[in-house]
């Protein structure tokens, strides 16, 4: 079949959509009216190719993220998936000339992320062998016959004579819980990464040493996924050995008896401490990568031995043991874990300052480069609140008392470890603060828009006090809303700096305990300033926690509905997607049980896809909308370098500088960008000052800071008055339908001529660039952005009033 000269290869952004309707082949098409009431017309045959004898491929990767009913579970994993992030937000690039501090500062970095990753594996094991093995087994199985009485169905494990009634084999039967979790993590985990791998591209891409991303194996994650995927599951099982483990032992000691256990106990120490440390492993060699893996996966079957020997000698016959209280052991591995994670994040914000300090890439990283950290530790408070509101509500529940610690004849009090109740209270801090932005961003809005009334009436030459004016200030209000991510991420964070401030004076003295009603009065001494004090913040606490108990059961209903709406409701799961779209770009190279990368697939398709076309003589131009900018990039930065004269990127709402050079620094900056431009013929941007998401692209060459063109914004809405033959305003596009805009045509016509194959007979193609000079068109820019400064697409009229289009300017045009 002859190629094509050229064609336009379409990459949608998130929540994705029908090939049919991304491609705008449907039968017919909206001619006048809005999307709830419109006329319609069939579609010509002619509509189906973007510009005369250039058709439209579209990449469809929405699937990837919503398509199965399993991706409602990966609601659980939000902790897992932001720490992940993290682990690709450090703030500065380095390399192996780059001076030994700068290298420990990477190299400290990247250590506390995994480390961070793997305590929260830890942390989601302790929640589930808290209901099974400390609710269940211990506590409702050492009350006995009330327990029976309260909750029948938990008699096998609590009438005196039940089969299981003694302590061992209860707790053996409350391995079964953690043991689930840990198998459906691991089945997931192992699901995903053989449906998401794709085998290697024949081509080797260039690889430049300021892009990450463009080195050849960057995509190809498997073997350090497989290895931190065995050492994850080992800690599992081993922290589940620890708690079957500790009981018998410490009852073992305190009668004198041989502990046999202790040699199980030292055997299951070193394992652990291998398997933590081979989380640390680099990813190197292929070589290197085999031995790395069999080593981890040899670990995890010795704990896993090890965890069949625990078994056997907790279930070894001891007279005279009885379960009272809480769980032995459990308080204080959660402790541990807790105090490890407050010691990582200490390290990782050091690192992230130090390395800011001396390779930061750019000056528009926020936060002063510990966005990164910051995320990393909103993942673990989120992991210890989901981890808080199962085990404290399952105790409510399965006592009959809520919240748990309220006491009382007419229910059976099940204490959980008193952490999660302090994890309960950084709930009701947490929520009380999401109320506050609401109200500041609120008010932030409305400042803006009331800014943006006068720029709208003098651009379009109309009243400020119109509604119309009005409705489009507010969008481009809107649009400028991103920026204040920063601030509102370290408002989120507060609870956590609240909630280690109150661990550290409740431990020092001894003057505040989380609990939920009913507290008691700890306060001791003389009667004082401090000691009053110290009884009012009691209360406080006191109340906040019984209000995050609450809370922590709403949540947890919330979070259920929502699941299980996802699950058998195709539209909310496309929904829920969208957020993976988002943070399941980048590999698991920290967190193995994070959802999965889709781009670790479709990146590698798109790349073999173009690679193809290109071959075989049909010019391609890359379009990207949105998240599906970001994919294109990343193909551009896999292609070899014969493909760089019949290639063109057109990325439209894309978030390229936005958020990914600001806060993936090391990835995606200014100049790992410039070799995105190198690589393609010919590379424009299409942006509004009403889009949240998308905006100018810049690039670093030659020590200069460019704008990929067009650097104007695109006018949003493009007539302010309704259209002759409409009886409604058009809509303001924000971030949508940037396909349908005249600048996109524009735009797509020269990228199309400037890779479109030769004609038969013509010595070259129209407008091919010199390879010598190849790149898009940039414009200096000051590096201090163009904030404050108002620029017009060339397609608006010289007065700031919007041409007239037509009648159906706004609508898609083919």
């Amino acid at each position: 079949m002859r190629a094509e000269r050229a064609a336009v290869l379409r990459i949608h952004g998130v929540s994705g959509g029908d090939p049919e309707e991304l491609l705008d082949v449907e039968s017919t098409k909206r001619v006048a009216g809005d999307g709830l009431a419109g006329f319609f017309r069939w579609r010509p045959p002619e509509d189906t190719r973007s510009l005369s004898g250039v058709p439209r491929e579209i990449y469809t990767w929405g699937n990837l993220t919503s398509g199965r009913s399993s991706r409602a579970l990966w609601l659980l994993l939000l902790p897992f998936m932001l720490v992940n992030i993290a682990y690709w937000m450090r703030p500065g690039h380095t390399s192996p000339q780059s001076p030994l501090a700068s290298r420990m500062a990477d190299g400290a970095y990247g250590t506390a992320v995994r480390l961070l990753a793997l305590s929260l594996t830890a942390l989601l094991t302790l929640a589930a062998a808290g209901v099974g093995m400390d609710l269940v087994a211990w506590q409702c199985g050492g009350a006995g016959r009330a327990c029976a009485e309260l909750r029948p169905w938990l008699g096998f494990l609590s009438r005196p004579d039940a089969p299981l009634a003694t302590p061992g084999r209860s707790l053996a039967a409350g391995t079964v819980l953690p043991l689930a979790a840990v198998l459906l993590l691991w089945l997931l985990s192992r699901r995903t990464g053989s449906v998401y791998e794709v085998a290697s591209a024949d081509a080797t891409p260039t690889h430049h040493a300021t892009a990450p991303l463009s080195h050849p194996g960057f995509w190809r994650n498997s073997a350090v996924m497989g290895r931190l995927r065995s050492a994850h599951v080992a800690v599992a099982l081993g922290t589940v050995a620890v708690l079957l483990l500790v009981p018998p032992l410490a009852h073992d000691l305190s009668r004198g008896a041989p502990a046999a256990g202790a040699g199980l106990a030292c055997a299951l120490a070193a394992a652990l401490a291998c398997c933590t440390g081979s989380v640390l492993v680099p990813g190197t060699d292929e070589r290197w990568n085999r031995r790395a893996d069999l080593a981890c996966a040899l670990l995890r079957t010795v704990v896993l031995v090890l965890l069949a020997g625990v078994l056997a000698y907790a279930l070894w016959p001891r007279p005279g043991w009885e379960a009272s209280g809480e769980l032995p052991g459990h308080s204080t591995a959660l402790n541990a874990v807790f105090a490890f994670q407050c010691v990582l994040g200490v390290v990782l914000f050091t690192a992230a300052l130090l390395l800011h300090a001396r390779h930061r890439t750019h000056d528009d990283i926020p936060l002063r480069g510990t966005a990164g950290p910051a995320t990393a530790v909103l993942g673990a408070l989120l992991g210890g609140v989901f981890s808080a509101a199962v085990v404290y509500q399952t105790a409510g529940w399965l006592g009959g008392c809520f919240p748990p610690s309220s006491g009382g004849e007419a229910c059976l009090a099940l204490r959980p470890p008193t952490a999660y109740a302090w994890l309960q209270l950084a709930f009701t801090l947490e929520a009380g603060i999401v109320l506050a932005l609401s109200g500041v961003l609120a008010v932030v809005l409305a400042v803006r828009t009331r800014r943006e009334r006068d720029v709208v009436a003098a651009r379009y030459g109309r009243d400020r006090r119109a509604r119309r004016t009005g409705e489009i200030a507010r969008a481009r209000a809107w649009g400028g809303l991103t920026e204040a991510l920063p601030p509102c991420l370290v408002a989120v964070l507060s609870p956590a700096v609240a909630l280690i401030l109150l661990g550290v004076y409740a431990a020092l003295t001894g003057q505040i305990t989380a609990t939920a009603f009913g507290a008691e009065r700890v306060v001791s001494g003389p009667v004082s300033a401090l000691a009053r004090a110290g009884e009012g913040l009691q209360e406080a606490v006191t109340f906040l926690v019984t209000v995050g108990s609450w809370l922590g059961g709403l949540f947890l209903a919330v979070l259920a509905g929502l699941g299980r709406s996802a699950y058998q409701n195709r539209p909310t799961r496309r929904a829920v997607g969208m957020l993976w779209d988002v943070g399941t770009f980048w590999p698991r190279s920290a967190h193995p049980l994070a959802p999965p990368s889709y781009a670790e697939r479709a990146v590698p398709q798109l790349t073999a896809r173009v690679q193809h076309l290109a071959a075989h003589g049909t010019g391609v131009v890359l379009s990207g909308h949105s998240q599906g900018s970001v994919l294109a990039a990343a193909a551009v930065w896999q292609l070899p370098d014969e493909c760089s004269r019949r290639v063109a990127l057109l990325t439209h709402g894309s978030p390229l500088y936005r958020l990914y050079t600001r806060y993936f620094p090391a990835c995606f900056h200014p100049g790992a960008l410039a070799s995105v431009a190198d690589g393609v013929a010919q590379w424009r941007n299409l942006w509004r000052r009403t889009d949240s998401i998308g905006g100018p692209v810049r690039v670093r060459s030659g020590g200069r800071l460019s704008t990929v063109a067009v650097e104007a914004p695109l006018p949003d809405p493009r007539c302010y008055d309704v259209p002759a033959g409409e009886a409604v305003y058009p809509d303001v596009a924000g971030h949508s339908d940037y396909t349908g805009d005249p600048a996109y045509r524009d735009a797509l016509a020269v990228c199309s001529a400037l890779v479109a194959a030769p004609r038969p007979g013509s010595p070259a193609a129209v407008g091919a660039p010199d390879p010598a000079h190849g790149g898009p068109d940039v414009e200096e820019v000051d590096q201090g952005g163009d904030e404050g400064q108002e620029h017009e697409h060339p397609l608006s009229g010289e007065d700031g009033a919007q041409r007239d289009e037509g009648p159906h300017a706004e609508q898609d045009q083919p």
